[in-house]
């Protein structure tokens, strides 16, 4: 083989080195950009802490504030009262219940935020029987039931409502003995009444069930100890509107025999004129299940906020 030729095989295979090192190179840069993308989810590289701040902002985005959330059930609050002063029937109105939808939405938000996404909520209730009930010396004066609230699914406006009356518990009394119903009096200023008759069908007005008394409803309630599915539904309190109700949104599932039931011994029917028959309710307290399922008690990280 010539010297030319020599040179010529030369330069060919160097050129092939070359080529194959090209090769390589490009093989390891695209192995490298895979491994990137697989670990780091095709998000760009930067400094952790910027990228910790990123995240955080994401998450602010997608969980608002409570205050915002507070904010934003106060909104749609007022703006469901607005309509109910001016429509007929609030039940058949579409507007009206789509301004409702929109507060239980938010509400049921708020719900989560506050106490937990893990439901149901409880609230135990502490009785104080006075003296003047026939069986005092025998039973003394302590007594406690425990309300399971309905799902947020179903009374977000009402639950809401009650869990706020629990937490800012003021002071009460139940003051009436019907033969269908035992009703509180509730000591507050700073709670409305229902801004609407929220009521589910599926969440009747059944024995040991709690609901709002009056129109509108609440704050005041009553335990119902027959079935008042008829007497507190749809169209139960007047003819014009077939479609309200009385607020039904909690069961009693602790101390029925030994403590409500019991307040039907005080002597009296109807309203309770006389102070001493009252059978004060002490403290509301709120509880919520942990990661077992066990219920324990909440703890208001707002309680520094409440107005006195």
């Amino acid at each position: 083989m010539s010297d030319r030729g020599d040179e010529k095989y030369a330069k060919a295979a160097k050129q092939s080195r070359r080529d194959v090192l090209g090769v390589a190179v490009v093989l390891v840069i695209v192995a490298a950009y895979c491994c990137f993308v697989f670990f780091n989810n095709g998000t760009p590289t930067m400094p952790l802490k910027k990228k910790a701040h990123l995240i955080d902002s994401t998450h602010d985005i997608e969980q608002p504030s409570m205050a915002e959330l507070q904010a934003l059930v106060v909104q749609h609050d007022a703006s469901v009262r607005s309509i109910k002063e001016q429509v007929d029937i609030f039940e058949t109105d579409p507007g009206a219940q789509a301004a409702a939808t929109l507060l239980q939405e938010a509400t049921r938000k708020l719900l989560h935020r506050r106490y937990g996404v893990k439901e149901p909520y409880r609230v135990k209730v502490e009785l104080e029987f006075q003296d003047t009930i026939v069986d005092f010396e025998e039973h003394g004066k302590d007594g406690s039931f425990t309300v399971e609230l309905a799902p947020s699914a179903l009374q977000p406006h009402s639950i809401y409502t009650f869990l706020e009356v629990s937490r800012q518990w003021k002071g009460g009394a139940f003051h009436r003995i019907a033969p269908h119903v035992l009703q509180v009096m509730v000591k507050t200023h700073t709670i409305k009444h229902l801004a609407f008759q929220e009521y589910s069908k599926d969440y009747p007005h059944k024995q040991r069930t709690v609901g709002y008394a009056g129109r509108p409803s609440g704050p005041a309630f009553y335990v119902s100890i027959q079935d008042n599915s008829r007497n507190h539904g749809p169209g139960s309190q007047q003819k014009h509107n077939p479609y309200e109700a009385d607020s039904c949104f909690g069961t009693v599932v602790e101390g029925w025999e030994d403590s409500v039931l019991r307040i039907t011994k005080v002597q009296g029917n109807g309203f309770l004129g006389d102070a001493k028959k009252h059978v004060l309710i002490k403290s509301m307290t709120v509880q919520v299940p942990d990661s077992s399922g066990n219920y324990v008690v909440w703890h208001d990280a707002e309680a520094s906020t409440i107005p006195e």
